[in-house]
């Protein structure tokens, strides 16, 4: 009886890629340049102003605190998700979702799951704004750095157990040899990977801990031959090519991941400014991007954070009220458990770079975000720009932040974004990893580690409760 009913879950999860895949093999074909510039941004704004959601924005109060403003956001994102679906590059059709099958999957959303293997398992809840349940901090983004800095750096990240699980970061070359991505380079890295991250983890004592795979594979070919390596449950990052879009590389991945029990993760950046309008239409297609990922791809665990494309990160105005909105839109009428990214543009030790990560890591948490991955120090730019003492931080503050008050994250985030705003566009990208620490010793420069001190002492006088790292402090 056991064995019949695993078959059939497995049954069920795998049925739904192959009903989307029939989708997309059948469905309208739309070219993607009037998807792109025609049918998104015309549908998102005849929604937005059919339920009186144009000129919302109000970014003197980033962190939006109106439940019934992000309810009517909520509405307006779940008729998005009927009306649009998600186009699939690779078949130039739309995969659309009709009522009946959206509200049925709706109901079948799993408000948490498990990742990691016995000491290290974490359980991820869904979260609701201002809850003070502790969410899940994983670090770092896949940031490129050296391949003999991998073990090091990860080793001194997931040295503190504000840390739950390890994605990056990410390789450009494998032992000497160019990583190349669609080729049998690409395959190795999943291959390399799992040997330097399972040594790091176990310098730092943390075997066992949970995993988001394949950080180095931009195609699901490192995906395919990493993934298999680790015990299950982990983590598989399914990204998508953009907003409402997928592709077949996302489902090679969910398949695998089904089948040997893993959590699938999909996720895809709205950027505001571009295809998706303003901050009202970016947050409506952020919810709608979030509401179609588990019917579509079986992902537990949806992500669809709000950039502004001017800068490419979310820590301004612009960007905090939208993700904020379209996070309590979730938040508030659902069991999802929801991940979005916070992208910081300043780099390692720069004081803007925390004040971005109070302002970000604050409106998320209070927001009730479940999730997240960072730091992207330096918006990801900058190779080697990334150390523990950015991870760390930012783990502190997503979680001693989930208690406030939505009205108390407004007001740290108006006092705040003051102090870095004028340089959104042209940040400062500090130092490398070889600059702030003694790689031999995974010890910050004396001058690193009390700005780190300072600045920890800066958000609690905020009022952001912060735990201690378990390293440093």
């Amino acid at each position: 009886m056991e064995k019949r009913m695993i078959d059939e879950k497995m049954r069920e999860k795998h049925g739904k890629v192959l009903r989307s895949l029939d989708k997309a093999r059948v469905g309208k074909r739309v070219i993607e340049k009037e998807w792109d510039t025609k049918i998104l941004p015309g549908i998102l704004k005849e929604i937005a102003a059919k339920h009186g959601l144009l000129k919302t924005c109000d970014i003197n109060n980033p962190v939006n605190t109106d439940g019934e403003l992000a309810d009517r956001f909520f509405k307006a994102g779940w008729e998005a998700a009927l009306r649009l679906g998600f186009y699939c590059r690779d078949t130039e059709s739309i995969i659309s979702v009709d009522a009946d099958e959206l509200e049925t999957e709706f109901r079948k959303v799993p408000s948490s799951f498990v990742a990691g293997i016995g000491e290290g398992a974490r359980v991820v809840k869904a979260r609701t704004p201002s809850d003070g349940q502790e969410p899940i901090f994983v670090a770092p983004l896949s940031i490129q750095m050296d391949e003999e800095l991998y073990i090091p750096l990860s080793q001194g990240i997931v040295s503190s157990k504000l840390v739950d699980f390890q994605e990056g970061p990410s390789l450009d070359t494998v032992m000497g040899s160019p990583l190349l991505a669609d080729t049998p380079y690409e395959t190795f890295a999943g291959i390399y990977e799992y040997h330097l991250r399972t040594e790091a983890q176990r310098r730092a004592g943390r075997k066992g801990m949970g995993n988001a795979l394949v950080s180095s594979a931009s195609t699901h070919f490192g995906f395919l031959s990493g993934y298999n390596l680790y015990e299950q449950p982990q983590i598989a990052l399914c990204l998508n090519p953009a907003f409402m879009k997928i592709n077949y590389t996302t489902f090679h991945k969910c398949f695998v991941a089904n089948e040997l029990g893993g959590n699938i993760r999909s996720e895809s950046p709205t950027m505001i400014g571009g295809y998706t309008g303003g901050p009202e239409t970016t947050a409506i297609a952020s919810i709608a991007t979030d509401l179609l990922q588990f019917p579509i791809c079986g992902a537990v665990l949806p992500g669809s954070p709000c950039y502004d494309i001017r800068y490419s990160g979310n820590c301004g105005r612009h960007g905090v009220w939208a993700q904020s909105m379209a996070t309590q839109a979730i938040t508030r009428n659902s069991n999802i458990i929801l991940m979005k990214t916070i992208n910081q543009v300043a780099g390692p030790s720069d004081d803007m770079f925390f004040y971005e990560s109070i302002v970000g890591m604050t409106a998320a948490s209070a927001s009730g975000q479940a999730f997240t991955i960072s730091p992207r120090s330096a918006g990801g730019s900058k190779k080697n720009h990334l150390t523990p003492i950015e991870a760390w931080y930012n783990a502190a503050v997503f979680k001693g932040a989930a208690g406030l008050s939505l009205s108390s994250a407004n007001d740290i985030c108006r006092e705040v974004i003051p102090m870095f705003e004028d340089f959104l566009m042209n940040p400062p990208k500090g130092k490398s990893f070889r600059d702030l620490f003694d790689i031999e010793t995974l010890t910050p420069i004396p001058e690193y580690r009390e700005q780190y001190l300072k600045m920890r002492g800066y958000a609690e006088s905020l009022g952001i409760p912060m735990p201690k790292d378990g390293v440093i402090c």
